[in-house]
C-alpha cells in the first residue's frame, strides 16, 4: 500500500509526481483508501496545518485510541505543524525535511513530540 512511496523526496507543497510534502503524503495515503481529503497547502509559517485542522473540527476527530490510518500531529520545535500516518503500533510514515524523503520511522522515536491522533470524518 505504501512501499512504493518510500524515498519520494520532500518538498513544500508536494503533491506528488515525484515529491511530497507531509500534508501531501496523508492526502496520498488517504486518497489509496478511497478518502478525498481538502487540501491544506503546507505553509512556511509552521503551526498553520494544526490551526486549519482545528478550524476544521467538524472534519477532523482526535481520538483517544488510534487505528491504523489516523493522522498524527506532532510538534517540531514550539508548533504543531507536522503529520504523519499510523501504520501499526509501533510505526509511521512521513516526511519532512530532514528525513531524506518518504520513511518509515518508529513511533518511540517521536513520542514526545507527538500531539494527538485524530481521523478525518467529513466523508
Amino acid at each position: 500500500m505504501h512501499s512504493d512511496l518510500i524515498g519520494i523526496p520532500f518538498r513544500y507543497g508536494g503533491r506528488g509526481d515525484g515529491a511530497f510534502d507531509c500534508y501531501g503524503l496523508v492526502m496520498e495515503l488517504h486518497k489509496r483508501r478511497g478518502i478525498e481529503l481538502p487540501d491544506y497547502l503546507s505553509p512556511k509559517d509552521k503551526g498553520v496545518i494544526a490551526s486549519m485542522m482545528a478550524s476544521q473540527v467538524t472534519l477532523w476527530r482526535k481520538v483517544e485510541e488510534p487505528e491504523v490510518g489516523d493522522v498524527i500531529l506532532m510538534r517540531i520545535g514550539i508548533f504543531n505543524c507536522h503529520v504523519g500516518v499510523l501504520l501499526d503500533d509501533n510505526e509511521f510514515i512521513h516526511t519532512y525535511e530532514a528525513s531524506g524523503g518518504v520513511c518509515i520511522e518508529s513511533l518511540s522515536g517521536w513520542d514526545r513530540r507527538i500531539e494527538g491522533y485524530y481521523r478525518y470524518e467529513g466523508y
